[in-house]
């Protein structure tokens, strides 16, 4: 089923399957523990999946007469999940899948998350803004809606809260400028995976000075390249341990497959071109719109995509 039916149920399945959108899967699983806040819960996160502890816990009864309730978040299918099935005549199993493709687990009982639309993106974030005590213009609310990954709106949105709560769009605008350079990450994959980005790249230049496109580029370029030298000295399969927090699993599983993507030499010439690009911008007399459009050329015909 999609959200949309999802979202008329009066009753959830006893097992269910989620999968599609990180965010929509981030804010569901939110709802889905918030909606059996009183049940005993149990939640395996990845590595933490283990089918007999997870058979226990929705077979037997609670000790309090509670509803037992197990979450389970992985990007591939744990072994026997399916098996679990006949455990939840009581309890309930809620499999959050963040990997590609649909999995064939739990037959019919599935929703799928499409990419939120503006409509949606602008609903939350006035659900948010509600939450903290916000009063944001309809013009900063479009401004965060295009600008930002829905993931961060949340974070956002209480950051805002402690600065006034009448948000302008100029104080968008102060307020989450630096932040906002993750904005330019959408357009930044397209690139990096060798896409047609020119749309992406349109939207961007709607709210955003073409002058800060390539230097968000070259930014995250070099975040990459640091990524890949961590990986490679390391071998490590995520990038806790170099950053010190962590990512959004999709965020950092995006980022991890393009670090080990590119070879040093790629990196190289891409920033060495990059960086010439925002020099003849800074300095030159030619017209700064020309020197960006043939660093997008640039970008567009660049061969080791």
């Amino acid at each position: 089923m999609y959200k949309k039916d999802f979202d008329k149920l009066s009753l959830l399945p006893h097992h269910l399957l989620l999968y599609g959108n990180s965010f929509y899967l981030q804010e569901y699983e939110k709802k889905i523990l918030k909606q059996f806040e009183n049940a005993n819960i149990i939640k395996m996160y990845y590595d933490d999946y283990d089918f007999e502890t997870a058979k226990t816990h929705l077979s037997e009864s609670s000790l309090f007469g509670d509803i037992n309730v197990l979450i389970i978040k992985h990007s591939k299918v744990p072994p026997n999940i399916e098996k679990l099935i006949k455990y939840t005549k009581e309890s309930y199993l809620f499999f959050f899948y963040y990997g590609d493709k649909k999995p064939d687990v739990f037959g019919k009982n599935f929703v799928r998350f499409f990419e939120p639309n503006l409509k949606e993106k602008l609903e939350f974030i006035g659900a948010f803004s509600k939450e903290y005590g916000v009063n944001i213009s309809k013009e900063a609310s479009l401004y965060l809606a295009s600008a930002v990954e829905p993931s961060f709106f949340r974070y956002e949105i209480e950051k805002l809260s402690l600065y006034s709560s009448d948000i302008s769009l100029e104080d968008v605008k102060k307020l989450v400028f630096l932040y906002k350079e993750e904005s330019f990450e959408e357009l930044s994959v397209s690139v990096l995976k060798g896409e047609d980005f020119y749309e992406k790249l349109n939207n961007v230049l709607e709210i955003s000075d073409f002058k800060r496109i390539i230097p968000a580029i070259i930014r995250y370029v070099r975040e990459l390249f640091e990524y890949h030298v961590y990986i490679k000295k390391t071998g490590a399969s995520s990038l806790e341990g170099y950053l010190g927090y962590k990512l959004p699993f999709h965020i950092e599983k995006q980022r991890i497959e393009l670090a080990i993507k590119f070879k040093e030499k790629d990196f190289y010439e891409l920033l060495k071109n990059l960086l010439k690009f925002e020099l003849e911008m800074r300095s030159s007399e030619k017209n700064k719109e020309a020197v960006f459009w043939e660093a997008m050329s640039y970008l567009k015909i660049f061969t080791s995509f």
